[in-house]
């Protein structure tokens, strides 16, 4: 696929990733994962490394991670983050070495993916996991709700609706299913017969976010100005707005996502 991150970009937002993580989720992951003796994860889209290095400590006992990324270079910084934790980076794209992949892991996650493929791929991956008997832990999939401070400024409807509109398009992989991921993801896994719990991680920005926030709205801008060209001038005036009220006290953002866990149908251990 050819979406790319910047190594800078992943750094950024890695620590408030993982304190938005939905934390209720661990237990019946950790209860699953414990049950069946897991030991393999095969984590999609990893980028630098982030998600191993939130979601190995919180695995009991031996891990084998296999981490698929179609950037080399960011494939190159990951490391174990600690003993007993087997690190095998894998280059290749998400339909080929990705979804080829699942069949030898017990556990499947990602961190920040879904919203940018399509239903067609999930509905491969969540056929995947069926077969295989693996469970899914789908963490910070955009939701679409972005909530400013204050009374708001005129533009942020529109641009929010922009940049709803600019995630839809195709990403390689067919057309992304943007703000609507979360919820078909479960939608499918369900239909599959897996216990699921879609939970909240929404991002929430304050004053000492503000080189995340500039980094942000600098991305919404280009996406608004890309999906309404028309409106360029009144777009760019909006994000320097915003950047500008980003390091002020009392500013916060909420950007809504979403985590979702997918347990096998046949793990009898009730409700995830």
């Amino acid at each position: 696929m050819s979406e790319k991150f910047e190594a800078a970009w992943l750094d950024l937002r890695e620590a408030v990733d993982h304190r938005s993580r939905a934390e209720e989720l661990l237990g019946p992951l950790r209860a699953w994962w414990t049950a069946v003796g897991g030991s393999t994860v095969l984590d999609l889209g990893c980028g630098t490394g982030s998600n191993l290095r939130y979601l190995a400590a919180e695995l009991p006992g031996r891990q084998e991670w296999t981490l698929v990324d179609h950037d080399e270079e960011l494939l190159t910084r990951i490391e174990s983050p600690s003993a007993g934790v087997e690190v095998w980076p894998l280059q290749g794209d998400l339909a080929g070495a990705g979804l080829a992949a699942v069949s030898r892991a017990r556990l499947v996650t990602a961190s920040a993916l879904l919203d940018i493929v399509s239903e067609a791929w999930l509905g491969a991956l969540v056929g995947g996991c069926a077969d295989a008997g693996s469970s899914a832990l789908l963490a910070l999939t955009y939701d679409g709700r972005v909530e400013w401070p204050g009374s708001g400024d005129p533009l942020d409807a529109l641009v929010r609706d922009a940049v709803n509109e600019h995630q839809r398009r195709d990403k390689d992989l067919g057309p992304a299913l943007g703000p609507t991921a979360g919820r078909v993801a479960e939608e499918l896994f369900r239909s599959r017969g897996y216990r699921t719990r879609l939970a909240p991680s929404p991002w929430r920005l304050g004053p000492d976010e503000a080189a995340l926030t500039k980094a942000l709205v600098t991305g919404w801008e280009r996406a608004a100005v890309e999906q309404r060209p028309e409106l360029g001038t009144e777009i760019r005036r909006w994000a320097e707005r915003r950047v500008a009220a980003a390091a002020s006290p009392g500013f916060a953002l909420v950007v809504g996502h979403v985590d979702l866990l997918a347990l096998p149908p046949d793990y009898d251990a009730g409700p995830a």
